[in-house]
């Protein structure tokens, strides 16, 4: 029989409590079965003026996190065989903030799950968010004209020469795709494009990041973007 235990859950702030202006908490649940366990953070985010696109926002993402859990819970299950002796299927889910300014967010879920094998597998998720225009956003959104990939693939390829050492280990060319558009956040100064475990290098290689500096890119970008420089 199917047994739940629910170990706990505790709201806290990202990254302070005192942070003025646009709020993003997390509430962290733990629960585990008989055949795998669960560790979930949920942001929600508070203090938007269009509280209609606010409340949106947390709603997809409440409804992300439980498609996510209900699929995990099912897989679990069925694989629990699979899982060595004495462990159990693990399922994370993490949230960290990268930008929170100028009337934009940068958020990103990773997910760590393993049903069994040599490893888990991880995927990260963003969300960049324009709260002025009240809209999550694509990488192309940045910029003002067609072409930009050029730029940024001329600028991965120069990060890829100036630390050959850090990135000798790619089995793959690095380069902005249309399956791309999603895998990117903002920090502080750079556009931080990455690539997913398995994209360009093993697994245990990890995300694969470049750091692009906004500066270089500020005459490609839109003008309402230009804020983020």
């Amino acid at each position: 029989m199917k047994k739940l235990f629910i170990l706990g859950a505790v709201l806290l702030c990202l990254f302070g409590c005192s942070v003025v202006g646009i709020g993003i908490e997390k509430k962290i649940s733990e629960y585990e079965t008989d055949f795998s366990k669960v560790t979930a953070e949920k942001p929600e985010i508070s203090g938007m003026e269009n509280t209609e696109f606010e409340k949106q926002l947390n709603t997809e993402i409440e409804k992300e996190i439980s498609s996510a859990l209900v699929a995990f819970d099912s897989e679990a299950q069925a694989s629990s065989d699979n899982v060595r002796m004495g462990n159990k299927c693990v399922m994370q889910i993490t949230w960290a903030e990268k930008y929170n300014k100028n009337d934009f967010i940068s958020i990103i879920q990773e997910r760590y799950v393993y049903t069994g094998g040599a490893h888990g597998k991880s995927v990260r998720i963003p969300k960049n968010i324009d709260v002025l225009a009240s809209k999550t956003i694509k990488l192309s959104d940045l910029f003002a004209e067609s072409g930009y990939e050029n730029t940024l693939n001329r600028l991965i390829n120069e990060e890829l020469t100036k630390k050959s050492d850090e990135y000798k280990d790619l089995w793959a060319k690095a380069e902005i795709k249309e399956s791309n558009q999603t895998d990117f956040y903002i920090e502080e100064n750079n556009l931080v494009i990455f690539f997913q475990p398995y994209d360009l290098s093993y697994y245990a290689r990890g995300f694969v990041e470049f750091h692009l500096p906004l500066k270089e890119l500020s005459g490609y970008m839109k003008e309402e973007y230009r804020r983020l420089i």
